[in-house]
């Protein structure tokens, strides 16, 4: 199984900042999602080769999860800490949720700016060294140079994203018994997420402050080729 950890070097089938991700007619996630890195599927599974699907860091919340605040506007795709794209025929993501699920304007205008400005700084000092630097809050202001994935590949993680808040109705989550073997093989698989019987297999995680000034600790993309779904979810450790 292709599992790679601590990306620091860019290898054919990934490309940082990428544009013209979103489709046509939902322009406006672009002022809720920064695009971080695409990735060719068929670094993965060679079949899939030309898939291209982009990882996503939310601009909000400042705390707490993302949707937490917004349940009136949930869909069997979207939840608390889950969203969920298709991958268009040409790879555009297209959000399987509704607009409202974001807060939007509702969010700190110096967080919305601070998480703006720092992967605007981000791109440009990949621009200048062609290295990944993040301006993160924690940090002094200076660029910090970081991996543009923490895992690529793997199997599902067991981390507190399985259990921070239920699964949309979409989607079916278990765990095997090596979930509760703690003898089981650090690459035993333990969580299996599918849709409609069809499994999702893990593309990549990232902090989302290795790009941005914050965001979560584990950003979880997951993929399943048969409905082309892209499932996020986000881990607070």
């Amino acid at each position: 199984m292709f599992h790679l950890t601590d990306i620091r070097t860019l290898r054919p089938g990934l490309t940082p900042f990428p544009t013209d991700v979103f489709t046509a007619d939902q322009p406006w996630l672009a002022r809720h999602l920064l695009p971080l890195i695409s990735i060719d599927l068929g670094v993965l599974r060679p079949a899939l080769t030309g898939t291209i699907a982009t990882m996503l860091c939310p601009i909000e919340p400042d705390e707490g999860c993302i949707g937490e605040e917004t349940q009136a506007h949930h869909t069997e795709f979207t939840g608390t800490n889950w969203i969920a794209f298709e991958l268009t025929a040409d790879n555009r993501m297209r959000f399987l949720g509704e607009e409202g699920y974001f807060l939007g304007d509702q969010v700190a205008d110096k967080h919305v700016t601070e998480m703006t400005e720092s992967y605007a700084k981000a791109h440009a000092y990949f621009q200048s060294h062609g290295r990944l630097a993040s301006y993160s809050r924690y940090g002094d202001g200076s660029a910090g140079e970081q991996a543009y994935l923490d895992a690529l590949g793997g199997q599902v993680s067991n981390g507190n994203w399985v259990e921070t808040a239920p699964i949309p109705a979409a989607f079916a989550l278990t765990f095997t018994a090596a979930a509760y073997d703690r003898h089981a093989p650090e690459d035993a698989e333990r969580v299996i997420i599918s849709r409609d019987g069809n499994p999702f297999f893990s593309v990549a995680e990232v902090a989302g402050y290795n790009w941005c000034a914050a965001g979560p600790d584990a950003i979880v993309m997951l993929y399943e080729p048969h409905s082309r779904t892209v499932l996020f979810s986000f881990d607070w450790s």
